[in-house]
């Protein structure tokens, strides 16, 4: 724009004075030489240039080479009358004089063309400045790029970054320019005194010629580098100093300009800026940090969403345990929902869209003490008690939700076996409570009139339930210590046939006139809990009794395989057998077969249950077998003892 003005400006001239004007980038290459040639060395900014017969009229506006104006070519004549198109001196004088009358004009041009690229540097070096330390949230990394910029914007040799704390003292200092080796060699880095102190008690920007004629300057320790030139800007927010940037020896030149001072100030601005901001992120950094331990601390799961988009953006150890699978954020909400089947405490099955939160984060919906029954990756099913609830901003819109759930399996399923065992047990001590109150009391009331054989039938009944009580009472006893986790074994080695015949004699009273044959190696030893052994074989063999006609036989056998070192021990029966549909479910606690229900036969379905618990304490094996012929085969298998 301003060599188009300029140009218009001389055009103007030529006219108006009847001489040409041009730039002297637009005059001939001979008449450019000489011009140049002739005003880089003048004193005065107006010259007479002669080439050949023609003369010129050279004017230097600016200080730089290209700023020329010529005004020519033209020949001289003294004699005005002489009719030759020469110029007389007084037309000379004209051309003088305008030219003299537009400099200031030119001068304030290029002032203003120097001006608009000095501000487009400025700019284009603001811009590189913003994305060369903002682009960086790590404080570290941060100040080691301001002072590495510093030191290139200035044209400096050596430059420094000096951190502050809150008693002006510097807590950091960081260079460029200098080697590992030079580092090394100075030793302890600068605190704060000197001119550097001088900054850090007046913040603003200092630049010397030669830095030790400064009368606050103290000097180097031994063996720093010699500085000279100086320039020191200090780096301001808020009214704070946040760092001072220091910048010596400027290259090729013995000072720092005023050009340099105006780039690092600005450069200094944005650095402001940039620390503040890594500040500010190493905060939230250190608080997310925070947050994260004290998640990974709690008992219970959590899960934070985020709504725009729904991203799982934090959980901590506990839900990735709890759910079955690991859980990587940040995770689309999608994908978590997708992974776990969920149902109610009815078992009904929940819509991913009806999900606590979900409904939290979508809708503002806040959900609390509700039971949920997860289905993990793995088949096994938990039940849960969920609360969730919206995160809101400002201005109360939603901007994520917060879960919480813990694994309420154990609650869940103690209660369930309060209830079964209050229900069953109500109905399984009657019974035997009532043959018992009834013999007895007639046994009292009418011990006179009543003859031997009845009192022996009534005595008998009375035996008979005083140890369906006794198992019964064994067994509620053994499944608290089960639930309470304090089933503990004591394993020696156990002969298995005096085992089962000491188990054999313990329940003769049950087995009355049944024949029970007994087969087992005579050397055949089980590492085993002796008491857990003894109770697995009779309650195996209560079993028989209770679900197998009164004059069944019952076989015991115990046999050894060499290759696995286990021993098998069964129990058969030839009763009414368990359906197919019913072995996989036998071992649990409170089930019985179908046929045993609809047989009417007593029982709380504990004692399958209990043997299992027993049997795989033992590092062993239960199972079911059922016959071709009839009946039932309940065996398990128990590790040899070694030899010794």
């Amino acid at each position: 724009m301003s060599d188009s003005v300029i140009r218009s400006l001389l055009d103007a001239m030529t006219v108006s004075v009847g001489v040409p004007f041009q730039s002297v980038t637009d005059a001939p290459l001979d008449a450019r030489r000489a011009a140049i040639q002739a005003l880089a060395t003048a004193h005065t900014p107006i010259e007479s240039i002669q080439i050949d017969d023609q003369h010129f009229l050279g004017l230097r506006y600016d200080d730089r080479l290209g700023s020329v104006v010529l005004a020519g070519p033209y020949r001289k004549s003294p004699d005005p009358t002489s009719g030759d198109d020469a110029i007389t001196t007084d037309t000379e004088e004209r051309v003088l004089r305008a030219l003299t009358a537009i400099a200031p004009g030119l001068r304030d041009i290029a002032n203003e063309h120097r001006q608009r690229l000095e501000l487009a540097t400025q700019l284009e070096v603001s811009t590189s400045s913003v994305l060369a330390v903002t682009g960086e949230l790590a404080l570290d990394t941060v100040l080691r790029r301001i002072v590495d910029l510093s030191r290139q914007l200035a044209g400096a040799k050596y430059a420094a970054l000096g951190v502050p704390d809150d008693s002006r003292r510097l807590v950091a200092f960081i260079t460029s320019g200098m080697t590992d080796e030079q580092e090394r060699r100075i030793g302890e880095l600068p605190r704060g005194r000197g001119i550097l102190g001088l900054l850090l008690e007046e913040p603003k920007t200092i630049r010397l010629r030669e830095l030790g004629e400064h009368p606050a300057s103290v000097g180097f320790p031994p063996r720093h580098p010699p500085m000279n030139s100086f320039l020191g800007v200090p780096i301001i927010a808020h009214g704070r100093v946040l760092g001072n940037l220091y910048l010596t020896d400027k290259l090729a030149e013995e000072e720092f300009s005023v050009r340099d001072e105006r780039l690092v100030e600005i450069l200094a601005l944005h650095a402001a800026v940039a620390i503040e901001n890594a500040r500010l992120y190493q905060t939230v950094e250190r608080e997310q940090h925070r947050l994260r331990a004290v998640l990974e601390q709690l008992p219970e799961a959590v899960m934070i969403v985020e709504r725009d988009p729904e991203i799982v953006t934090l959980v901590n150890g506990q839900t990735s345990q709890l759910l079955g699978w690991r859980i990587e954020t940040p995770m689309p909400l999608a994908d978590y929902v997708a992974m776990n089947t969920r149902e109610t405490s009815d078992g009904d099955p929940i819509s991913d869209d009806d999900l606590p939160i979900v409904r939290a984060v979508r809708h503002g919906e806040s959900t609390h003490l509700r039971d949920v029954l997860i289905t993990r990756p793995d088949g096994s099913q938990i039940t849960v008690l969920l609360n969730a609830a919206p995160t809101l901003g400002s201005e109360g819109s939603i901007i994520g939700a917060i879960a919480v759930f813990q694994d309420v399996t154990l609650i869940r399923d103690a209660e369930q076996l309060k209830d079964d065992f209050l229900s069953i047990v109500s109905h399984e001590l009657r019974t035997p409570l009532t043959t018992i109150r009834g013999g007895a009391t007639m046994l009292l009331r009418d011990s006179g009139r009543l003859d031997a054989e009845t009192r022996d039938e009534i005595l008998g009944d009375i035996s008979n339930e005083s140890n369906r009580l006794a198992i019964l009472v064994e067994n509620m006893v053994q499944l608290a210590h089960i639930r309470a986790g304090r089933l503990a074994m004591e394993t020696e080695p156990v002969h298995v046939l005096g085992a089962i015949r000491s188990a054999v004699n313990a329940e003769q009273q049950q087995l009355a006139s049944r024949k029970c044959t007994m087969t087992s190696s005579p050397d055949l030893v089980v590492a085993a809990d002796p008491r857990s052994l003894d109770q697995i074989i009779r309650n195996l063999l209560h079993n028989a009794v209770k679900y197998s006609p009164p004059e069944s036989p019952i076989e015991v056998s115990a046999t050894r395989d060499d290759q696995l070192k286990m021993a098998a021990i069964s129990v058969r029966d030839h009763g009414i057998g368990i359906d197919e549909k019913d072995v996989p479910h036998v071992f649990e606690r409170f089930r019985r077969a179908s046929a045993v229900e609809s047989s009417q036969i007593p029982g709380m379905g504990l004692g399958l249950y209990l043997c299992r618990e027993l049997v795989e304490a033992l590092d062993g094996k239960i199972w079911i077998e059922s016959p071709p012929d009839g009946g039932t085969i309940v065996a398990f298998s128990l590790p040899v003892a070694a030899d010794d």
